[in-house]
């Protein structure tokens, strides 16, 4: 017992995200549709990259994703947003607290015609704009489910980001959960690293969530281990270990809903 890894989440953390596995569970096919879902994987062999720029590239790669949801991305708009603000306005200014624009929104009109924005700037990023399609085309699916998400309609957001790898696009999800990127302030003449966070799950969060995917359906273990950026992989491995030293979490959540 002194060697069992111990969770990368705290208790109530670890027990909302179980109760939300039960709930899109209960909603969506159960146990028996889980294990049939592909791990889906930043490949040639699940997407074929795109040949435009821009609105069409985006568009391209929209309908690969709502392909893997079994839904015709004909019937969403999709529309870019205005380009955000750069924050840098010539050698010697720079706007402080610019403001930026979201990865991604949904809405729904009064008439039901259904809205998914993106931020132009993430197209040229596949990882990054494959992951706010998933997000974005989860939100419908989640607000069909007459059942509120288990902590209610403040958790709708965090329950969206579980669905996304609940549907089986975890890697993508862990990996633009975070992300460092070095700049070069010409104005300012400074160089360093800037921090930009995506979604409302942690790193660790969505780690556990994508380990629990895995099990759950016994395979794509080295298919992470491939996939998974350096950090999300830390908390990954961590995930692993604490699953697999506990069966009984998922054998118990899936016996559940058979």
């Amino acid at each position: 017992m002194f060697w069992r890894t111990s969770s990368p989440l705290d208790a109530d953390d670890e027990e909302w995200q179980l109760d939300c596995w039960g709930w899109l569970l209960r909603h969506f096919g159960g146990a028996a549709a889980l294990r049939k879902r592909s791990l889906i994987l930043p490949t040639r062999a699940f997407f074929t990259p795109s040949e435009e720029q821009g609105h069409a590239a985006a568009s391209h790669y929209f309908g690969q994703v709502a392909a893997y949801f079994g839904i015709d991305a004909a019937r969403f708009n999709l529309v870019p947003q205005q380009d955000s603000i750069d924050p840098v306005l010539g050698p010697l200014q720079v706007l402080q607290d610019a403001p930026r624009e979201p990865a991604g929104t949904f809405s729904v009109s009064r008439g039901g015609a259904m809205t998914i924005t993106y931020n132009p700037a993430i197209v040229p990023k596949p990882m990054k704009l494959i992951a706010t399609f998933a997000h974005e085309i989860c939100h419908p699916l989640l607000f069909s489910v007459p059942e509120e998400p288990p902590g209610g309609t403040e958790m709708e957001e965090f329950a969206t980001d579980l669905a996304v790898t609940f549907f089986g696009f975890g890697i993508f999800n862990s990996n633009t959960a975070a992300s460092f990127t070095q700049y070069r302030d010409t104005a300012t003449g400074t160089q360093g690293w800037s921090f930009e966070r995506q979604g409302y799950l942690s790193p660790a969060e969505r780690a556990f969530a994508l380990a629990l995917f895995i099990q759950a359906r016994g395979q794509g273990i080295q298919d992470a281990r491939e996939y998974l950026d350096s950090g999300p992989l830390a908390y990954f491995r961590k995930a692993t270990k604490y699953l697999a030293q506990t069966p009984s979490i998922s054998s118990d959540l899936l016996a559940a809903h058979q």
